[in-house]
């Protein structure tokens, strides 16, 4: 708009440009040249020639306007493009190489022991059984990290799931069934506070994987004895869903990160407690499946509360 402005005012200053310099050169000039004003006539010709630069000048704006900024726009376009090509080109080879890694790791740890035993240590009833055990926990391992790859891979191509109007509180409470074998092993109570009549359009198969990751990833950082808080209520015509944990925390530094792919605030914890890395950026995925927000509250040491905030679609 501004541009047009311009435009227009440009055109409208060289068309009385022009009129004024045909005025002078077919009225004031054959005047002033028959009753001798010369200096007023080179007065006359300075001010027509600074007229002509200001024409020229305003003409360069319109060419300018014109020609050359959609180039230039055009130019910036590409620019932006490229950059964000070369970014989402490093993110994908920081996956491939995190992927690579996470995945050598246990493979070369069955790989090792697999030897061992076939090198005579099969022979010790008490080393085969502890490194049948070491391999068992490796494969399992394994077996995640291939499982929830293909889960983000599903996620990430946006592979057909049955979307469909279904009951929160019904969702929440077959997941916490599920897990609830888990924290029992830890001696973790896992509290409900579920509004009644919420629902929400999408995958309920999605949903479920959201709510198992935020539930199990508190059980793994919790410590025995401890509770968990699974929330579901309506605020101000929105669904905010909630798991709340008294266990490590995270230092606020690290909440930016947190979804990222591969991102450990302490890796080794992670593995021994059999993370894959990628539990939360699985939840983060099926977060913007629904158009839903997600944030993190905590502090080392007071625990961690995860929000995910369904909106209402219109």
């Amino acid at each position: 708009m501004k541009n047009k402005v311009i435009i227009l005012i440009s055109e409208a200053m060289a068309g009385i440009l022009l009129l004024l310099f045909f005025f002078w050169r077919l009225y004031f000039q054959p005047i002033l040249k028959t009753d001798g004003s010369e200096r007023l006539m080179g007065t006359g010709m300075l001010w027509l020639a600074a007229s002509c630069i200001l024409l020229m000048v305003l003409i360069g704006l319109q060419a300018y306007f014109y020609l050359f900024r959609p180039y230039r726009n055009r130019i910036e376009t590409l620019e932006k493009a490229a950059e964000e090509s070369e970014q989402a080109e490093h993110i994908r080879r920081e996956f491939v190489a995190n992927v690579s890694h996470e995945l050598k790791t246990p493979l070369t740890s069955i790989s090792g022991f697999i030897e061992t035993l076939q090198a005579g240590a099969a022979e010790d009833p008490e080393i085969r059984s502890r490194f049948i055990d070491i391999i068992a926990i490796e494969t399992s391992r394994l077996k995640r990290l291939i499982e929830d790859l293909l889960v983000l891979s599903d996620i990430e191509n946006k592979r057909e799931s049955e979307d469909r109007e279904f009951d929160v509180n019904e969702a929440i409470e077959r997941t916490v069934e599920i897990l609830k074998p888990i924290a029992e092993e830890k001696e973790i109570c896992i509290l409900q506070e579920l509004d009644k009549d919420m629902h929400l359009s999408g995958s309920v198969d999605r949903f479920r994987q959201m709510m198992l990751n935020l539930i199990e990833n508190a059980i793994k950082y919790s410590y025995k004895g401890q509770k968990i808080w699974v929330r579901a209520l309506k605020k101000d015509g929105e669904i905010e869903v909630s798991v709340r944990d008294e266990g490590i925390g995270i230092a606020p530094e690290h909440h930016q990160r947190l979804f990222e792919r591969f991102y450990g605030v302490d890796k080794s914890r992670s593995k021994k407690v059999g993370g894959t890395g990628l539990g939360l950026s699985i939840v983060k995925h099926i977060a913007v499946l629904f158009g839903a927000s997600l944030r993190v509250e905590s502090q080392v040491g007071q625990g961690a509360t995860f929000y995910v905030t369904f909106h209402s679609r219109k």
